[in-house]
Formats: C-alpha cells, structure tokens, sequence
C-alpha cells in the first residue's frame, strides 16, 4: 500500500496520523525517505528501522515542549538532518441522530459537503439507505447501539434530531461522553436549557453541557425543514472553519496524491515546512503541480506561487527533490495583490 493510501486508511478509521519526511541534507540516501507514524507508532514508510527509531524518539522528545508545532521541522543535530513532520487529522463525519424530516433534509444538504455522512434511526422505515440515499452508512438500531458502535473522533460532527424528547435525551447523554467537534440538538431554548441543568446536576462538567449548541443553528428565520437543515449547517460550517480553514483544501491534496502514487503518472508536491512573518498560507500548507502545469491546493496564487510552479516544473524534470525559499516582502506582496509580507521555505518533492 502507497503511503499516501495508507495515512488516508487511518483517517478513515477515525484515527489521526503524522508523515514524516527528511529534508534535504548532509545524506543525499536520506532525502525524502518517509515514514507514517500513528496512534500506534510506525506503521509504514521506507526507512529502515533504526532511523525511524531514532526519528521517532526525536519526535517523541519535541512533542513533550508545548511549544512543538502542529507541523513543522524537527532537527537530529548529531546526523545534520531536519525532518518535517505533516499531521492529519481524521475525516469529519456528521452523524444525523433521527432519520426524520428535518434529519433527511440535513442529509441531502450536507451532501455537498465533504463529510462522511451516517444517520442513525431506531425506525426502518426511517433507516435505510432507500430512504437516504446521500448518507454514507445508514444505522437502525438503538441509539445508544448506534453511538457505541461508532467510534469515537475529534472530527465528529453530531446533530441531535430525534422524534422525543426521550430520545433526545438519550442522544444528548451518549453524545457528551465522546469526544467530538459539534454536538447540536434541537428543540427550545427552555426545554434544552432545562436537560442540561439536569445533566449538570447529574455530573456533567460545565464546559460539556455549555458547548452544546441549542437552539441549533444559525438564525435566520427558518421555517421549513430545508431551512432549518440550511441553519445547521451553516453552524457547523462555521465551527469547523474557525478550527481549521485549511482543511478543506488539504483533504483535496491527499486524495489526488493517493491517486498519483503508483499509478504511473508524475507530479510534484510543495509543502511549506516553514513560514515566517504574515503569509498567505501557514506551515503544513500543500500544492500539487501536474506536468502540464495544472495544480490541485494552493500556497496562496500570486507571482509567488507562479515560481513555485516553474522550480516544481524543473525538479519533475529532472527527478530532483528541493528546498526553495519565496520571500514576500511589503512592496513584492503589494504588488501580487496580497495584505501580507513574509518568508516561506517550501520543500519539492517528486511523486510518482
């Protein structure tokens, strides 16, 4: 399995993962050697053992400093080497409890979305993928079998829409005992405000109950139920943005990549592993460049990404991997349209 296939099969399962690249140095053999680390530890790459060991504990040791990026460089000073590590969060899912009206409505929205979409319903004729053919997996069980049966994931996104308060309930207990992005439930503001001062009571923590959003959605004025999913969301899409607006493009990133290794055509990836002072795009950011020039991602247009275009061009060419560094002072960022000055170093990295 290519590694890019291999990282997209753990966020699939729900589970967050990290690509570890060298960087070009001291050991030419080295460069672009990767491995993919998970919850588990090493589970694939091409280096051999005690580099990756030696690699990991590196890691190990720089992730105890809260100050260690989310992305960025690590330096093995005894060996001359950085190594960028690239994490990946799993795949947002909305799971729609309550396959009803306002359930199916959300279902076929959010279907022009990037989620992984699973409805539960209690009810056959409510859960079945006839009924939702836009959801990804369809459950009828309990509520309670359902939410225990799925996994749990800091990229879930739940929405509260059952037929009772009863299974509201339920839903909401179940729901605030995982770890999650976006929990919503709908119904009044007194009858919600009114379970989550019980389930305070009951031993919630504060900061759980206080983080569901009730009334769900954003207001604007929905009365049908293509408006009131419309209204969801809309919420949900504001939350996940505020959390990661580079996400989206990303995603995009990784599937062309698992399609291009492999398979026998070429392109060019261009991570930025470092970025200082106000740039368009932040460490960890990608863009794929094709042979004719095409892209998938961005590094944030402009000139800027024009050269950058151009040296992933030559290093295809040629079969070279590289380090390039774009500097966008005030007058050059200006003049490409950018309210931003700062440097990039991007590292190009041949796929085949």
């Amino acid at each position: 399995m290519s590694i890019y296939k291999r990282i997209q099969k753990e966020l699939q399962a729900s589970k967050t993962a990290a690509l570890v690249t060298v960087l070009p140095g001291t050991d030419p053999l080295l460069s672009s050697k990767r491995i993919v680390l998970s919850e588990s530890g090493i589970i694939d790459g091409d280096l051999d053992e005690k580099t990756a060991r030696g690699m990991l504990e590196l890691i190990k040791q720089a992730s105890s400093d809260q100050n260690a990026p989310v992305n960025g460089v690590i330096e093995d000073q005894s060996k001359g080497l950085r190594y960028f590590i690239k994490r990946y969060e799993p795949f947002p899912r909305l799971i729609i409890l309550g396959g009803g009206h306002v359930g199916s409505a959300l279902c076929k929205l959010a279907a022009n979305f990037d989620y992984y979409i699973i409805i539960v319903d209690d009810r056959p004729s409510f859960a079945s993928p006839a009924v939702h053919p836009d959801a990804d997996q369809v459950i009828c069980d309990s509520y309670e079998e359902a939410l225990d049966s799925i996994t749990s994931s800091p990229s879930d996104y739940i929405v509260i829409v059952t037929r009772g308060h009863r299974y509201d309930k339920l839903c909401l207990i179940k729901s605030l005992q995982r770890e999650t992005a976006y929990v919503g439930m709908i119904g009044s503001k007194k009858r919600v405000g009114e379970q989550l001062k019980e389930l305070t009571r009951e031993g919630f923590p504060v900061q759980k109950t206080s983080a569901v959003y009730s009334p769900i959605g954003l207001k604007i004025g929905a009365l049908t139920e293509p408006e009131i999913a419309l209204s969801i969301m809309a919420e949900i899409t504001m939350v996940r943005r505020s959390k990661n607006k580079e996400e989206a493009v990303q995603a995009d990133v990784l599937n062309a990549l698992t399609k291009v290794e492999g398979s026998g055509d070429k392109a060019v990836l261009a991570t930025i592993i470092k970025a200082v002072g106000s740039t368009p795009r932040k460490t960890g950011a990608q863009m794929l460049i094709y042979p004719d020039g095409s892209i998938i991602g961005t590094l944030g247009g402009g000139c800027a990404e024009a050269e950058v275009k151009q040296e992933a061009l030559y290093c295809l060419d040629h079969g070279l991997s590289g380090l390039k560094k774009v500097e966008l002072t005030a007058d050059s960022a200006a003049d490409q349209g950018m309210a931003c000055g700062g440097i990039m170093e991007i590292f190009l990295e041949p796929v085949f």
